[in-house]
C-alpha cells in the first residue's frame, strides 16, 4: 500500500514504511504549520490515522482545525516555561519562532514579522494530556527551540516509537543537533537515519525498525 507524500523532505515516505503496518496509529506533529503543504501527517491522515497538531501560528491552527476537524489542534508553543511568550510570526512562511536573534536574521533575508505572544506549556504536559495513547512517532519543527522542547519533556513517562527532530538551523544548512541530543539518547532513542535537514530516532524498544531507515 503506498502513499501520496506532502512532506517537505519525504519525512513521512520514511515514516510510512517503518509504520504502515499500524492501522490507526497516533502522531504528535509540534510545528505542525499547514494542513496540506509541507505536511509529515497528510499522508497518514489519508490512511486513517489521527493525531495532534501544536501550532501557535493563529492562520495555521485556524487552517488546521477547518481541514481536520476530527483531530486535536494545540495552539501553544511548546518550552520550559509556563504561561506565555513572545512569538515573532512571519505570516505565511514556516520560519514563525520564539527566538528573537533567529528572527532578526530573517528580516536581514527580507522577511518581516509581527510580535504576539501565545501561550506556552512544556512537552511533559502535552504527553500527559494524550497519555492514553500509544505515540506512534512525534516530530519537532520549532524554528531552534528544539533543545527547550526536549528539556521540557522532564520526567514524562511516554516513549513515542519514533522522534523526528529538525536538526540544522533555521534557513542554514549548520546542523545543531549537538545541542540537545544526549536529552533523546538518554531517553533510551537511538540514532536512525538523517535525511540532510531531520534525524529520525528510534526507541530501543522498537530496534525492529531500524531496518526501515537503511536505504534512504
Amino acid at each position: 500500500m503506498g502513499i501520496l507524500s506532502y512532506a517537505q523532505n519525504f519525512e513521512d515516505v520514511m515514516l510510512w514504511r517503518a509504520l504502515r503496518h499500524i492501522e490507526n496509529g497516533f502522531y504528535i506533529d509540534i510545528g505542525a504549520n499547514d494542513p496540506v503543504v509541507d505536511s509529515v501527517s497528510l499522508a497518514f491522515y489519508e490512511h486513517g490515522w489521527r493525531g495532534v497538531h501544536v501550532e501557535p501560528t493563529p492562520q495555521y491552527s485556524d487552517k488546521l482545525r477547518s481541514s481536520r476537524p476530527d483531530e486535536h489542534v494545540e495552539q501553544v508553543a511548546i518550552g520550559m516555561q509556563s504561561g506565555s511568550i513572545i512569538f515573532y510570526e512571519i505570516e505565511g512562511t514556516g520560519l514563525s519562532t520564539v527566538k528573537l536573534d533567529i528572527a532578526e536574521q530573517h528580516r536581514k533575508n527580507g522577511f518581516s514579522f509581527t510580535e504576539t505572544r501565545v501561550d506556552v506549556i512544556p512537552l511533559s504536559a502535552l504527553l500527559e494530556q494524550y497519555d492514553e495513547h500509544e505515540i506512534h512517532w512525534l516530530k519537532i519543527d520549532v524554528e531552534g527551540l528544539e533543545k527547550e522542547v526536549l528539556e521540557s519533556w522532564a520526567d514524562a513517562p511516554a516513549r513515542p516509537w519514533i522522534l523526528v527532530i529538525e536538526s540544522t538551523r533555521p534557513s542554514l544548512a549548520e546542523v545543531n543537533f549537538q545541542d540537545w541530543e544526549d536529552i533523546v539518547l538518554k531517553k533510551g532513542y537511538i540514532f536512525a537515519y538523517f535525511d540532510g535537514l531531520n534525524r529520525f530516532y528510534v526507541h530501543e524498544k522498537h530496534k525492529d525498525l531500524f531496518a526501515y531507515f537503511e536505504t534512504p
